[in-house]
C-alpha cells in the first residue's frame, strides 16, 4: 500500500460512524421501503454464472434479498455476511421457516474472514455495497480477500453491482469536486467519485457515504484485485428502487436493459472470474 493510500484510508472511528449510519438507515425501515426485493434481472445474471455453485458468499447481504431466492433456486451453502446486526436479525426471521434454512450461515462483521475460512465458488456484492467502502485501497483489499476465497476451491465467479456516477447524485458530486479542489474534503469522502448524501425518514436525517463509479473505475479495481474475464452491463435503466417495487417498470426494464450500454445504466453490473 502506498503512503498516499494509507493517508486516504478511513480511520477506525470513521468506519464506525459509517456502520452506525447504515444501522440507523436500515433500522428505520426506510431501506426496506425503497428496496423491498431483489432485482430480478440481476438474479438472472447471478444464476447464469452460478446456478451450480456449491458455496456462495453474499457480501453485504442485508436482510436477505438475494439470500432467499438463492436458497430457493440453488442447493448451495450460503454465507450471509453483513456489518449490520439489525439486518442479520431480520434475515434470520425471514428464513426461519424456509426449507434448507440450515444451508445459510449468517456472519456478522466487520471482520476480514467473510466465511469463517470456508472457500466459495460464487460471491455477490449487490445493491452497491462495494461503493459503501471508503478508500480505493480498502475496496481493492476487500475484493482481493474475496478473490482468495474463490480460488481456494478452483475457479470461481464474482457478481458485483455499483452506482453509476453518470446517473447518480450529480449535485453531491459537484460539491465534492469543489471541496477536493479547495483542499477541504469531508472525511471519509477523500477521493474522486466519493460523496456524502442524506436520507430523511420520519423527520430524521441520516448522512451516508457512497463511492460512485465509471465503468473504467470498476474495471480497474477488479483487475487490481486479480479478477479476469470482466464483463459489464447495465444493472437497470430506471432507478433500482423503482424496478424492485413496480412490476411495470421491471417489465420495461427487462426489455430495454439488454441494449443499454453499461455506462448509461442507473447502476453497473459486472461479472468476473478468477481463472
Amino acid at each position: 500500500m502506498s503512503d498516499l493510500a494509507a493517508i486516504q484510508n478511513p480511520t477506525d472511528s470513521e468506519v464506525a460512524t459509517i456502520a452506525r449510519a447504515y444501522e440507523r438507515y436500515f433500522a428505520s425501515g426506510f431501506y426496506d421501503q425503497r428496496y423491498p426485493r431483489h432485482n430480478a434481472q440481476s438474479l438472472a445474471t447471478i444464476l447464469t454464472v452460478g446456478r451450480d455453485a456449491r458455496a456462495i458468499l453474499d457480501f453485504g447481504c442485508g436482510d436477505g434479498r438475494y439470500v432467499l431466492p438463492l436458497l430457493h433456486t440453488t442447493a448451495a451453502r450460503i454465507f450471509a455476511y453483513d456489518i449490520c446486526p439489525v439486518a442479520l436479525t431480520s434475515l434470520e426471521r425471514r428464513i426461519a421457516g424456509e426449507p434448507g434454512r440450515d444451508r445459510v450461515q449468517a456472519i456478522l462483521g466487520p471482520r476480514e474472514d467473510y466465511t469463517g475460512g470456508a472457500p466459495v465458488d460464487l460471491a455477490l456484492i449487490m445493491f452497491g455495497v462495494l461503493g459503501h467502502i471508503p478508500g480505493r485501497a480498502n475496496r481493492v483489499a476487500t475484493l482481493r480477500r474475496i478473490h482468495q476465497l474463490l480460488t481456494r476451491d478452483g475457479s470461481g465467479h464474482l457478481v458485483v453491482s455499483v452506482p453509476n456516477a453518470a446517473r447518480r447524485f450529480r449535485a453531491e458530486q459537484q460539491e465534492h469536486r469543489a471541496a477536493l479542489a479547495a483542499g477541504t474534503p469531508r472525511p471519509p469522502a477523500r477521493e474522486e467519485g466519493d460523496i456524502l448524501y442524506s436520507r430523511q425518514h420520519g423527520g430524521e436525517q441520516i448522512e451516508l457515504f457512497y463511492h460512485l463509479y465509471s465503468p473504467e473505475m470498476l474495471t480497474g479495481e477488479l483487475r487490481d484485485a486479480g479478477f479476469k474475464g470482466i464483463r459489464l452491463q447495465a444493472e437497470s435503466v430506471w432507478p433500482e428502487s423503482g424496478v424492485t417495487r413496480s412490476g411495470t417498470l421491471a417489465a420495461l426494464d427487462r426489455l430495454i436493459r439488454p441494449v443499454t450500454p453499461a455506462g448509461l445504466g442507473y447502476g453497473i453490473l459486472a461479472t468476473a472470474g478468477t481463472g
